[in-house]
C-alpha cells in the first residue's frame, strides 16, 4: 500500500499539535478512520471478556489479604 494509504499526514500533524496542546491528552491518542472503530470493537471484546469472567475470576484473594 505504499503510496495508497488513505490517512494524510499533514492532518495527522494538525492532530497531533492538537493533542498536545490539550490540558489532558488522552492516554492513548487513536488515529485513523479504520483505527477508531477497529479500537472501539477491541475495547468492547475485552469488557465482554472481563464481564464474562466475572464469576470465576473474583474472590481470589488471600483470605487476610487486605
Amino acid at each position: 500500500m505504499n503510496g495508497q494509504q488513505a490517512g494524510d499526514p499533514a492532518k495527522l500533524a494538525e492532530a497531533l499539535l492538537k493533542v498536545i496542546d490539550l490540558d489532558q491528552p488522552p492516554l492513548r491518542f487513536v488515529a485513523g478512520d479504520d483505527a477508531i472503530p477497529t479500537a472501539e470493537g477491541k475495547g468492547k471484546e475485552i469488557a465482554d471478556q472481563a464481564s464474562a469472567s466475572r464469576a470465576l475470576g473474583t474472590g481470589l484473594s488471600h483470605d487476610d489479604a487486605a
